[in-house]
C-alpha cells in the first residue's frame, strides 16, 4: 500500500557512508520530513546525519525539491509529488 509518493533522493558522497554506499535511495512521503524520516528509518546509521533530536534539518545540510530550495518553500512540511528528485546537499560540517 504505497499512498505516498516514492521520489529518488541523491545523497551527497560524506553521507552515502550511512546508507550503505548508496548514490541514490527511493522513499516515500507526502512531505521532505516524511520521507528524511523514512530514510533515517530503512538507515539508521543516517538518522542523526539528517534530522536533529528535535526533528529539525541538521546544520551543514541543505535539501532541494527538483531545482527549488525547501527553505524557500515549506521547509521540512513542503509536498513531495510523485516522481520527483529530492537532493541533500552538504553544505558544512553535520
Amino acid at each position: 500500500m504505497f499512498d505516498d509518493p516514492v521520489v529518488s533522493v541523491h545523497l551527497p558522497p560524506d553521507l552515502r557512508n550511512y546508507a550503505g554506499g548508496h548514490e541514490e535511495i527511493i522513499a516515500s512521503g507526502d512531505t521532505v520530513g516524511e520521507l528524511l524520516v523514512a530514510l533515517g528509518h530503512t538507515y539508521p546509521a543516517l538518522r542523526g546525519h539528517l534530522l536533529s533530536s528535535s526533528g529539525e534539518l541538521v546544520s551543514g545540510l541543505a535539501v532541494y525539491l527538483g531545482a527549488r530550495s525547501i527553505r524557500d518553500s515549506q521547509g521540512l512540511n513542503t509536498p513531495v509529488q510523485l516522481e520527483e528528485t529530492l537532493s541533500i546537499i552538504s553544505t558544512g560540517n553535520h
